[in-house]
């Protein structure tokens, strides 16, 4: 591997990294950066966008000169600690995010766009709903990975650091770079280097496009072929380990360089003759005639001629070589292209193999239509099944609606909701457009007629009011018995004028115990003791509490005789001369008279009419149902045996 000699195109920090690692293997290399780094100026926007990384699902990162960009950017303006997954295209752009502590992923098993797709973990990143990533990048560069995540559903946006610039050159420095230093294989990072190689070789493109060219992805060597680049290598990466694996897999190519980096394929030292000067003997005093330093000068000349031709054979033996060499490698590289189209054909005849005959073809293209008829007609078939399967839904729900509505009824005896459900059903019925349904829709008729004329009770403000007045019972007060003195108790009898006698004193005690009244005929009621009226309230309280249950039930005996015993406790118990005892009885009366109860109108007759409507349709949809008749071609290849 010695005898390569390649020309290195990355930046200036990465072949100069690139460069020391060859170095190590023992394989010279030359610097030539067609590639210049440009930070963008750090704007407003670019602040904006790096402050709101933490709100991003995930981050992609295309290349070195971007992650270190980027770093710099959140040391610089970053607020909080990213915790966010990081993705990077190659394994060198990610060993600089995870030297930097962030949570990297990166494939393996490619440096490029496709092989980043394909990460499981960032598919899961992308997974959840409303994900948003940012890649960030130069100016620029290819949009499939922001087309192939917005396919997944996530929101890309840009965020670009940096441009790439070819640097100034003389026009001729490439051809003059690979013929003075004897350069015999050229490597290229990316699709830009390579456009920025085209671009330097200009006129000297053709017999640049001979060497070997090494590229990091499928894309960038397409891009290279279709350019007219003839000896194209993948490296499947931009790693030094890629392009190591690259170099010990492909010959390498002949190479004069005179630096002690000789080709595998160079001539042997012992195959050039050296050219050995004649020796001048020193001439002889001046008595030598003048003839003799003729034939000396025509020697010298004869040997300087023989020299020459000499060196133009062994330059000539060597170029013959090269072109050997490289016609050797085309015809290798034919050799190839013709053993793949020769595989390529046998695959075909194979293919071509396994194709049926024409009358077989013709054969399946008959089935082929017979099977479309068949499965328009399955279609044709299964749409009306489908639309009458949703008839009879739609009918059940009409029959279960009347269900509900006799339910309420029988237990509530809830008019407004029997109502509604009823008046559902009717809608049901009437979306089926069948006249069959007449008799099943009489019926409903008639039932929201008797519905609409039945007054519904108002429970809910009889059980309202008779709370008030359970609320007024604590207020309950017993009313005593008042006495005034007219002059005529038998105090003015024995008082013998100035009302100081013993016997008036003694009376004045007295007459606090006893009450002589002389209108027998209107009874006085006992007061009441503090726990006896505690007992009566309670007594009252619950009477009322009683009806309230009985009226929200539409229970009127249990009604009647819960109020018909808070009135017997107010008159048994209270005063009715009391102003508040007697409004509270006229209260009890008046609600007893209140009905709790309605006269519901049966539904048995409507829900029979419309369980026999769906009984005869039922039938009617059984009879109408037929086998499916099979064509008349496949019942004759069926009998034939």
């Amino acid at each position: 591997m010695t005898a390569w000699r390649l020309l290195l195109t990355r930046p200036a920090d990465d072949s100069v990294a690139l460069a020391q690692t060859l170095a190590e293997q023992g394989i010279f290399s030359s610097c030539l950066p067609l590639l210049e780094i440009t930070p963008l100026p750090v704007s407003a926007k670019i602040r904006q966008a790096i402050q709101r990384l933490p709100d991003c699902n995930a981050v992609i990162v295309v290349s070195k000169p971007a992650a270190r960009i980027a770093l710099e950017l959140l040391d610089a303006h970053a607020s909080q600690p990213l915790t966010l997954p990081w993705f990077s295209v190659g394994a060198a752009t990610g060993q600089i995010l995870l030297d930097h502590g962030l949570d990297a992923h990166f494939p393996v098993d490619g440096d490029d766009s496709e092989a980043l797709l394909q990460l499981p973990r960032l598919r899961e990143a992308v997974g959840v709903a409303n994900a948003q990533v940012v890649i960030l990048r130069g100016e620029g560069g290819r949009e499939l990975l922001a087309e192939r995540l917005r396919e997944l559903g996530a929101s890309v946006g840009y965020l670009e650091l940096y441009r790439r610039d070819l640097p100034a050159y003389a026009p001729d420095e490439l051809p003059r770079r690979i013929e003075a230093e004897r350069l015999n294989g050229l490597v290229v990072s990316s699709g830009q280097g390579f456009e920025h190689l085209r671009q330097m070789a200009g006129d000297a493109w053709p017999s640049i496009a001979q060497m070997p060219l090494f590229v990091p992805s499928p894309r960038v060597a397409e891009q290279a072929r279709a350019a007219g680049a003839q000896t194209v290598v993948d490296c499947r990466g931009a790693s030094a380990a890629a392009l190591l694996t690259a170099l010990r897999e492909l010959p390498v190519p002949f190479s004069n360089a005179k630096d002690g980096y000789v080709s595998e394929t160079a001539l042997p030292k012992d195959d050039v003759q050296p050219v050995i000067e004649p020796q001048v003997e020193t001439p002889p005093p001046a008595t030598e005639p003048r003839r003799g330093n003729g034939l000396a000068i025509v020697a010298l000349l004869l040997g300087a001629a023989g020299v020459a031709i000499g060196g133009w054979g062994v330059w000539q033996v060597r170029h013959l070589q090269t072109n050997t060499q490289q016609q050797s490698g085309q015809v290798q590289a034919l050799n190839d292209q013709a053993q793949s189209l020769k595989l390529n054909e046998q695959r075909l005849t194979e293919r071509l193999a396994q194709l049926p005959g024409a009358d077989e073809l013709a054969e399946r293209q008959r089935l082929v239509a017979q099977l479309q008829g068949d499965q328009q007609r399955l279609n044709q078939r299964l749409e009306t099944v489908l639309g009458a399967s949703r008839k009879d839904w739609r009918l059940a729900e009409a029959e279960h609606l009347l269900r509900l509505a006799s339910l309420r009824l029988s237990a509530l005896q809830d008019i407004s909701s029997a109502q509604a459900l009823v008046q559902g059903a009717d809608e049901i019925l009437r979306e089926q457009n069948d006249p069959g349904s007449f008799a099943a829709r009489e019926q409903v008729a008639k039932t929201l007629v008797a519905l609409r004329s039945t007054a519904q009770p108002d429970r809910t403000g009889l059980f309202l009011r008779i709370g008030a007045l359970r609320d007024q019972v604590i207020g309950l007060t017993e009313l005593a018995p008042e006495y005034k003195d007219r002059g005529e108790s038998l105090l003015g009898l024995t008082s013998d004028g100035d009302g100081a006698s013993r016997w008036a004193q003694w009376w004045d005690k007295v007459s606090r115990y006893i009450r002589i009244d002389f209108n027998a005929d209107k009874n006085v009621r006992p007061l009441l003791a503090g726990q006896s009226l505690s007992q009566v309230r309670l007594a009252l309280s619950l009477s009322l509490e009683q009806a309230q249950w009985a009226a929200l039930n539409g229970q009127a005996p249990v009604y009647t005789q819960a109020m018909a015993e808070a009135r017997d406790v107010l008159k048994n118990n209270f005063n009715p001369d009391n102003p508040q005892s007697k409004v509270m009885l006229e209260q009890v009366a008046e609600l007893s008279k209140e009905p709790v109860t309605v006269n519901t109108p049966d539904m048995a007759g409507t829900l029979s009419a419309v369980q026999g409507y769906l009984e005869r349709r039922n039938v009617n949809a059984e009879e109408s149902v037929k086998p499916f008749a099979k064509p008349a071609a496949d019942a004759a290849q069926e009998a034939t045996p």
